[in-house]
């Protein structure tokens, strides 16, 4: 094999290697709110929780985090959040926050964090206006919604089927036609070199 066609190859397969992580790096995420409880502008008992419930569509599998926020920055001192949520790629989950400060606690944005499950890399936050406060008394308690009781008895994160191929179904398609392309190229050259050798060989 020249040392041109040597080149050619591993510039070749370096494209191949990088195309296959970008891919992979680089899934789509789509995130849509479907509902809260209870609604954005609420007086909140002390520690009572707030509810998002969220479809994410990501391809890969990811997990979604919340957070509260006022003027831009997280309201973290006497909060708490329940567990981030893990998606199989597509699916709906809800999440919840909550405080129990010794004085009100207001929040103006409800932020959703989604990240990579596999390697905790971020792939996007989406934010939403609220006008929530936390009091520091305790309020009557309110019933929660049908949607919250049933995901605390049944959670299912993943449950949406999703209406096509899979990002990552696509990205192992992907891999194979490329592995394919590699195998074909590697057989084209080793069987040029070949026949060179034999028309080079003395009769």
């Amino acid at each position: 094999m020249s040392a041109t066609a040597n080149v050619i190859l591993r510039r070749l397969v370096c494209a191949l290697m990088f195309v296959a992580a970008a891919a992979c790096a680089q899934a789509p995420s789509e995130l849509s709110l479907l509902a809260t409880d209870p609604a954005p502008d609420a007086l909140m008992a002390r520690q009572q929780p707030f509810f998002v419930r969220f479809e994410v569509k990501a391809g890969v599998p990811v997990s979604v985090a919340v957070s509260g926020w006022f003027k831009g920055k997280p309201v973290l001192d006497n909060g708490g959040t329940g567990a981030p949520v893990r998606i199989s790629a597509n699916g709906v989950g809800v999440v919840s926050f909550f405080y129990w400060g010794e004085q009100p606690t207001r929040i103006d944005e409800v932020r959703l964090h989604v990240t990579n499950a596999a390697t905790g890399a971020k792939v996007n936050d989406y934010g939403f206006p609220v006008a929530l406060t936390w009091l520091a008394d305790d309020p009557p308690p309110r019933d929660a919604a049908a949607w919250v009781k049933a995901w605390q008895k049944n959670p299912q994160p993943g449950a949406i089927p999703d209406n096509g191929a899979p990002a990552a179904s696509i990205l192992w398609l992907g891999g194979l036609a490329a592995a394919a392309l590699l195998a074909g190229i590697l057989w084209f050259v080793r069987s040029r070199r070949a026949r060179t050798g034999d028309a080079q060989r003395p009769q």
